[in-house]
């Protein structure tokens, strides 16, 4: 009998931005961190402990390097929300670009967050008055 709901996985690479796609897809989920629901009902039944598998995760950053994770097992499925953590590889010249695409990510993510904190406009200046100090 399984339980009722579905298992939220939060995929994060290091840095932030890689393109994740999940071992039993072709269609990216998005770029890091991104979360992705699995309804119980969509999954393998569980092997005789009890347990389920996510699917494994692949990143691909920018720069072109590439991390992979196996499957998950589950065996407590009242937990409803799990992490998976894409490294990337050390050591490789590139990081650089990862980097400022992270820094790109950010900024844009942040000013999404103004324009929806006031209300899809523009946020005010730091001087909306047009006065200016002299």
């Amino acid at each position: 009998m399984r339980a009722d709901g579905a298992i939220r996985i939060n995929y994060h690479s290091e840095p932030q931005g890689a393109l994740i796609t999940t071992r039993d897809s072709i269609l990216p989920l998005g770029r890091a961190p991104v979360l992705k629901a699995y309804p119980l009902d969509t999954l393998p039944e569980p092997d005789e402990s009890g347990c389920i598998i996510i699917p494994g995760a692949e990143a691909l950053w920018d720069n072109g390097t590439t991390t992979r994770v196996g499957g998950l097992r589950i065996c407590d499925l009242k937990q409803k929300t799990f992490g998976i953590d894409l490294p990337g590889p050390t050591g490789y010249p590139v990081l650089d670009i990862d980097l400022e695409v992270a820094k790109r990510r950010g900024r844009r993510l942040a000013t999404e967050r103004e324009r929806w904190f006031f209300g899809g406009v523009e946020p005010p200046r730091s001087n909306p008055t047009g006065i200016r100090d002299h």
